[in-house]
């Protein structure tokens, strides 16, 4: 299993959210000298701008090029929906887009992105209590996480981030019915997001057939270490 450290940003610094709650916002510094430290250490990175997800349009786009020139994988989202935006956010060079609420809420877009991008365009599904949730998580629809999964891929998504939202920032854990339930469902690429805190949590969710997952607060609070996590993927991959 490939696991990402997660780098979570609002107005230049890092931080982290519980449930998506803004009011719950922790910061934990310099994104650019997280970046150094991480660099040649871990390949892979989920960079996601949550200043722009609610604002509705990129506001970190020079940390997405700084986290490229640094040599990372780069897989990053938030607030891109705009065709403008999705072509700024590819322009940096990252490797895998995330398209967050503008994929459920103008499939058009999704059919557009795909056919210029291909692969690089992935989808983050965010779901409470397996409902879907869009505009930076603060709006609900009437979608089921199950049903949109299976829509993604009907329509050429190759990749699906899913994080369950009541276990975001908790520290207790993911959601492994949840993500069983979408393994069982959808045969694309899947990463898990949201309370991967221990070395059991990656065991349950690789045996679960999870292809990839989120580790982020659990990471920059120091319950686990970079270290771990490296020692992790190796035990597991």
């Amino acid at each position: 299993m490939r696991l990402l450290p997660a780098i979570d940003l609002i107005d230049g610094k890092i931080v982290r959210l519980t449930e998506g709650d803004f009011n719950t916002e922790e910061q934990y510094g310099d994104p650019y000298e997280k970046l150094k430290e991480w660099q040649g250490r871990v390949p892979m990175l989920h960079l996601i701008d949550l200043e722009g997800a609610k604002a509705g349009e990129p506001r970190h786009l020079d940390v997405v090029r700084f986290a490229k020139t640094c040599g990372f994988f780069v897989q990053t989202g938030g607030g891109i929906r705009s065709e403008e935006a999705l072509d700024a956010v590819m322009a940096t060079g990252a490797d895998r887009v995330l398209l967050g609420t503008k994929a459920f809420t103008d499939p058009d877009f999704l059919d557009r992105a795909l056919a210029k991008y291909g692969d690089r365009v992935a989808v983050a599904l965010d779901a409470y209590d397996g409902i879907v949730a869009v505009n930076g998580w603060q709006e609900a629809t009437d979608l089921k996480d199950i049903d949109a999964a299976k829509g993604l891929v009907d329509r050429g998504v190759k990749t699906i981030l899913y994080t369950d939202i009541g276990s975001d920032g908790k520290l207790n854990g993911p959601n492994l019915e949840r993500m069983k339930a979408l393994r069982e469902a959808v045969s694309v690429t899947l990463i898990a997001s949201g309370g991967v805190t221990t070395e059991a949590d990656v065991e349950a969710l690789q045996a679960a057939g999870i292809d990839e997952a989120v580790v982020g607060k659990a990471l920059l609070s120091g319950q686990v270490s970079l270290d771990d996590l490296i020692e992790w993927e190796a035990r597991h991959a």
